[in-house]
């Protein structure tokens, strides 16, 4: 028996399953659509023509699971996924908390700036600090200033 003769011209394009989750992962990471086809193998159009439902919803999508695990570590007791969830949970409160004084005082009203969180330095920063304030004030003097040129250790 002779196999049947295929038509002329490249075959169809026939998205996977693996193709689809490839793609949802790359848009949920950012990738622009020429990185994405690419990484599938095939052209900005046809990514475009198949994979149309994972270029619109796939961060959406991708972004549900991520809460689902986070919520699952934090009900087992994970500390530093229940910190994030209360941070995350804490600024889209105060978020809508502003649009719902937004809309009550109308549009003529002046935001309120939420407090700005001033950044604590670190232990390698404070160390510096205190390097080059060495002996201000005290009975060392200029003893411990670092020499001019020099960098303190």
């Amino acid at each position: 028996m002779t196999e049947p003769k295929r038509g002329r011209g490249r075959p169809a394009f026939k998205p996977t399953p693996a193709m689809r989750r490839t793609v949802e992962r790359m848009v949920s990471c950012g990738d622009v659509k020429d990185t994405i086809a690419r990484a599938i193998g095939c052209s900005i159009p046809t990514l475009e023509l198949y994979f149309d439902e994972e270029l619109k919803n796939g961060w959406a999508k991708k972004r549900q699971e991520l809460l689902n695990w986070m919520f699952n570590g934090a009900k087992k007791g994970n500390a530093t996924l229940i910190k994030r969830l209360e941070e995350m949970t804490r600024i889209s409160g105060a978020a809508a908390d502003f649009d719902a004084r937004q809309e009550k005082a109308g549009a003529g009203a002046s935001p309120q700036q939420p407090a700005t969180r001033v950044a604590k330095p670190g232990k390698k920063e404070v160390q510096r600090e205190e390097a080059f304030t060495a002996g201000v004030n005290s009975e060392w003097g200029e003893d411990l200033a670092p020499l001019p040129g020099t960098k303190p250790n």
